[in-house]
């Protein structure tokens, strides 16, 4: 058996006593036709001398005839008989209340038979982490995939592996042995092309799967669910209904089409921006040279949320990043006094920007998180046209090294689009989970057209609540469609931690305080409201930003104070604003901290402090 594979066995007495019973029912009518040819050409021997005499030749010839399509119709009667008693009751009681030929079951294997040939002509198994190491989707891993295997079916049998012994097994013509294992690389190594399905069975339900063959070829998969007409959950009475993949089966329909008002509602931005396009683009494209930069770092932000923009800003001059190539796109005049006077690029289309509210979001999702999500889309889309590669992330994000050294390596395997894993398994997020807070993007052809259909499809974000539910939704569909390639980094990686990590990972979040991780960012997602964001980074010790500059205008920050506010060259608000080293400050006890929280509350309520079990390092109190 040549190395890369093996064919695994495992005893079948039932299938072994079959095939035994078969060959000697065959041997005995083999035998029994043979005898009574034999007596017929002796008898005819005997006879020659009276046929002579006292009959044609014909007469005899045709006798012969007779006599022999007698025993074949006899032997083959009693071979079929014999075969039906033996077929397992199974594959009988099939046939019989399908109302299915067992015509189909002749022909192929027993697993395979010749019914299916023209889509199924073989089958293995090869390990799932091997074939996802093999061959990288871009989706984020189960890890908890350790012993479990994929399924690879072959439609020709041109496509099944070079060796022999291992085809036929893979074509199931023994069934004494179990599909054959292989390695990803043996069994594909003659697949032209290979199709590949994500399967899981969100909600747990009894699911099925139909493959059919012979049919116009789709990319898509359709789903059909068990439910009411217009709404409800699961109901095991009800007849199979065409469904949206996100009808979850509780009842909830996570991806309903929007309504007129929403429609409108984006028109009216859409219409504005097609009016304006040309000189925004030429605008932005003169400041884009002027920045002379390869890689643009792009950013959105109102002035409800314009302390985190600062601060990140004044954490990575802590720590000596150089911030040139940061370009902000506020959506307020407050913002971008504040952004200029902290030194950062900004381009401010007012006409785009005025249905923006200034004020923050109380919460995830609500109208006014809702109509920023525009200009999330809108600056992501301006910068990728024009043909520069750029890096976007949310204001809540900090830096411990420069991201863009990491994408820029020339050994990161090629994508279109990276993305932070949110960590969240939702069905709505399938089959990325993209965190669409953090992402880096290469400019092609492939992601232009992605983001220009995010931009006009811009009205399901009204309807779903959700920035971060239609790109993922436009990934899967480019992906197919147009080769898009996306890669997401998974969520065990210390590189890019968030909200996940920060919630529910207590040992990363160790690592990252003692400083012993390789973290390049943290991004504070995952957190619904920007107070305990502020509150989360400073007991983080990631917080830069002094208290006489939170929640203030540029003009209130420099007054009586010398400067010109709003000069980006002077950046005067650097001084007033910026802290040299992280201001720490206790909350919740029971959240990562820089230091020991013991007298802060608790805001989870499991009464267990984030240092509980923590041994502190040799010459510090803590650690």
């Amino acid at each position: 058996m040549p190395i890369g594979h093996t064919i695994a066995k495992r005893s079948s007495p039932l299938f072994g006593t079959i095939t035994w019973i078969l060959i000697l029912c065959c041997t005995s009518f083999l035998a029994f036709y043979l005898g009574v040819w034999t007596g017929i050409q002796a008898a005819s021997g005997l006879d020659g001398g009276e046929r002579k005499l006292n009959a044609p030749d014909r007469l005899d010839g045709e006798l012969r005839r007779k006599v022999e399509a007698l025993a074949k119709e006899k032997v083959s009667s009693q071979l079929e008989d014999l075969c039906k008693q033996l077929m397992p009751a199974t594959t009988q009681d099939a046939g019989q209340k399908g109302g299915i030929s067992q015509n189909n079951f002749r022909g192929g294997s027993a697993l395979l038979p010749k019914s299916i040939s023209h889509f199924a002509r073989g089958l293995v198994r090869v390990a799932k982490d091997d074939l996802m190491q093999t061959f990288d989707f871009g989706v984020p891993p189960n890890q908890n995939s350790e012993g479990l295997d994929a399924l690879i079916l072959y439609n020709k049998k041109e496509a099944l592996p070079s060796d022999k012994d291992v085809a036929r097994a893979a074509r199931y013509e023994d069934p004494s042995n179990p599909l054959p294992f292989l390695s990803a690389k043996t069994a594909t190594e003659n697949c032209d092309t290979m199709n590949v399905v994500l399967m899981n069975n969100p909600g747990n339900t009894r699911q099925c799967f139909a493959l059919v063959g012979g049919q116009y070829q789709s990319y898509h998969v359709q789903r059909w669910m068990r439910r009411p007409e217009n709404v409800g959950a699961l109901d095991p009475k009800m007849p199979l209904k065409l469904t949206s993949r996100a009808w979850t089966a509780a009842g909830r329909q996570e991806f309903p089409p929007p309504k007129p008002r929403h429609v409108k509602n984006h028109q009216e931005k859409l219409l504005t921006y097609l009016k304006e396009a040309d000189s925004i683009k030429h605008r932005l494209k003169q400041l884009l040279e002027k920045m002379n930069r390869k890689t643009i770092v792009v950013l959105t932000c109102n002035h409800g949320q314009s302390e985190l923009l600062m601060n990140f800003a004044c954490s990575a001059r802590a720590r000596g990043f150089d911030l040139r190539n940061v370009l902000v796109f506020p959506t307020d005049m407050e913002t971008k006094d504040l952004a200029d006077g902290m030194g950062l690029a900004t381009f401010y289309e007012e006409k785009i920007m005025a249905s923006i509210p200034k004020s923050e979001a109380a919460v995830y999702g609500d109208h006014i998180f809702i109509s920023v999500m525009f200009a999330k889309v809108l600056c992501v889309q301006l910068v990728n046209e024009l043909g520069y590669d750029l890096l976007f992330q949310d204001a809540d994000v900090v830096w411990y090294k420069n991201p863009l050294d990491y994408f820029h390596d020339r050994s990161l395997p090629e994508f279109d689009i990276y993305f932070q894993d949110d960590g969240s398994r939702q069905e709505r997020y399938a089959p990325y989970s993209a965190n669409t807070g953090f992402y880096y993007v290469r400019s092609n052809d492939r992601t232009r057209h992605l983001f220009r259909h995010f931009l006009y499809s811009a009205d399901l974000i009204n309807v779903w609540s959700s920035h971060q539910q239609v790109l993922i939704a436009l990934l899967a569909e480019h992906n197919s469609l147009m080769g898009l390639s996306v890669k997401i980094f998974p969520k065990e990686m210390e590189e890019f931690p968030g909200g996940l990590q920060f919630h529910r990972k207590k040992e990363t979040m160790k690592k990252i305080m003692s400083g012993d991780s390789t973290a390049i960012i943290f991004h504070m997602s995952w957190t619904s409201n920007k107070d305990d964001k502020l509150k989360f980074f400073q007991q983080m010790g990631e917080w830069y930003l002094n208290e006489q500059c939170v929640g203030k205008l540029a003009n209130e920050i420099t007054a009586g104070k010398g400067g010109t506010q709003g000069s980006n060259s002077d950046a005067v608000l650097i001084n007033h604003c910026c802290s040299t080293e992280p201001l720490i400050t206790c909350h919740y006890q029971d959240k990562p901290s820089k230091i020991p929280c013991p007298d802060s509350p608790l805001i989870d309520g499991k009464g267990k402090s984030f240092y509980t079990g923590f041994t502190a390092k040799k010459g510090e109190k803590f650690w």
